[in-house]
């Protein structure tokens, strides 16, 4: 028995999920006692109630269903809350009119059960304060109810499942908060960039479902590895991925067009009157059609290219000698850009979007298991040739975490269809243009292979 008490504690003390924790405690504790059944409830200081959180039925096999009811001594669960007491029961169907609670029949009645023997337990923690009651149900051997003996097991155990289950409430309750931090982060990242909301959720829902699916194929990925903690720090680097945007500016973050409205009104306005004054013999509005179409951020044709050009060298000349450019160095400069709506120097400013990811994240303690958030969140933009930002990795400087997620944001960002400023390109386009990207040594093409022959976008 005390080598059974050891191997309890041992092993109850190392458990940090709820769940896991609950499953392990009382599959413990019923076998001990050889209890057919029992139940688990928590404590909930917030309403004074007890929420029915955990069972095991070794008889009967039925859909769990949480319930919530007072912590009051109506129940046998509340009364021992109440009390915090050991309460055992011979029989729950012969429970003395004398007593306050009573034995709710409801469950035997729609499942065909007979409760008769419980020792129903309270969970207390270290400031002996109510956290949870156990109950143990049906004593499986002679004398097929619990014993004197049964009680004292109980509550020898009961202190050390109490603070255990401290420790993985607390636990729970921390991460609760954590998981809020990260949404409130985000909803905060969103608000600044609404162009690309949904975004994070892609990639976080995309790179663990590749990742989950690498894991259960050994014979191609023979090293990669995925457990629970693995699992989370994915998660959350994921969700954190474009945190640096905080440090970046709203105009920047916001631009779906290369210059604003105003600017293209200004620059309407004078080539109006360049026209009037006769500086330019072109249509007006043909060449400002011209200038607009120029101001999409799309692929700049060659012909529109060269308009601008010539309007950069363009001036009009007022009544006091003054020359004014049709174009200033910021209107080219921005009109000029190739592809998308980003001067070269704005998209300098966009990138560090990532450095300043990994400097927010690295200045919060992670655990042990979380150490690896700041580096995995900031590797989404480098590419296997070190042609990549923000620290130009190559090869194997590239965590495989890193390059699962690498590929699920470029496939989001291709595919998207909440961006304003282009179309989304068809899921077939856009797998092509990854994998031309894994021929060319900038992504991972054994990942890409194995994300087309899987479909796993879909």
């Amino acid at each position: 028995m005390e080598q059974k008490f050891v191997e309890i504690v041992y092993e109850l003390f190392g458990i940090k999920d709820l769940h896991q924790f609950m499953d392990i405690s009382l599959k413990k504790l019923r076998d001990l006692l050889h209890a057919d059944a029992g139940s688990i409830f928590l404590y909930s200081d917030a309403d004074n109630t007890l929420i029915f959180k955990y069972t095991q039925n070794d008889s009967i096999d039925l859909p769990f269903k949480e319930f919530v009811m007072p912590l009051d001594e109506k129940s046998i669960a509340g009364y021992v809350g109440v009390n915090k007491k050991i309460l055992n029961i011979k029989d729950a169907y012969e429970i003395s009119d004398s007593e306050p609670y009573r034995f709710n029949r409801d469950f035997d009645r729609f499942s065909g059960y007979r409760t008769r023997s419980m020792i129903t337990i309270p969970l207390l923690n270290r400031k002996n304060d109510l956290i949870g009651v156990v109950q143990l149900i049906n004593k499986k051997n002679e004398p097929y109810y619990f014993t004197k003996q049964d009680e004292i097991i109980c509550h020898s155990l009961s202190g050390i499942i109490g603070v255990s289950l401290e420790n993985s409430l607390l636990y729970n309750e921390i991460e609760n908060m954590w998981e809020g931090f990260i949404k409130a982060s985000i909803q905060a990242i969103e608000a600044r960039d609404p162009i690309t909301r949904g975004h994070t959720e892609r990639v976080t829902t995309l790179t663990l479902k590749i990742a989950s699916e690498m894991a259960k194929q050994k014979d191609i990925f023979p090293d990669f590895t995925l457990t629970k903690d693995q699992y989370t720090m994915l998660k959350y680097a994921c969700l954190l991925h474009d945190f640096g945007k905080i440090g970046v500016r709203e105009y920047i973050l916001q631009k779906a067009k290369k210059v604003s409205e105003d600017k293209l009104e200004k620059i309407k306005f004078k080539i109006l009157y360049a026209h009037k004054a006769g500086f330019i013999g072109e249509d007006p509005l043909s060449l400002f059609e011209k200038i607009k179409k120029a101001n999409e951020p799309t692929v700049l044709e060659a012909d529109i290219s060269n308009i601008l050009d010539n309007l950069l060298h363009l001036n009009i000349e007022e009544s006091d000698g003054q020359k004014i450019p049709l174009l200033d160095t910021d209107e080219y400069n921005a009109l000029i850009v190739k592809r998308g709506s980003l001067t070269e120097e704005e998209r300098k400013e966009m990138e560090k979007h990532v450095l300043y990811t990994y400097v927010y994240l690295s200045a919060i303690p992670w655990t042990k298991e979380l150490k690896d958030v700041p580096k995995i969140a900031c590797m989404h933009h480098e590419k296997l040739d070190g042609s990549g930002y923000p620290f130009g990795l190559k090869g194997d400087e590239i965590h495989p975490y890193g390059r699962i997620m690498a590929i699920a944001d470029i496939y989001d960002a291709l595919t998207a269809k909440d961006r304003p400023y282009k179309k989304a390109i068809p899921i077939e386009t856009a797998l092509n243009i990854i994998k031309k990207e894994g021929e060319e040594n900038k992504l991972d093409i054994n990942i890409i292979n194995f994300f087309i022959d899987k479909k796993i976008y879909e």
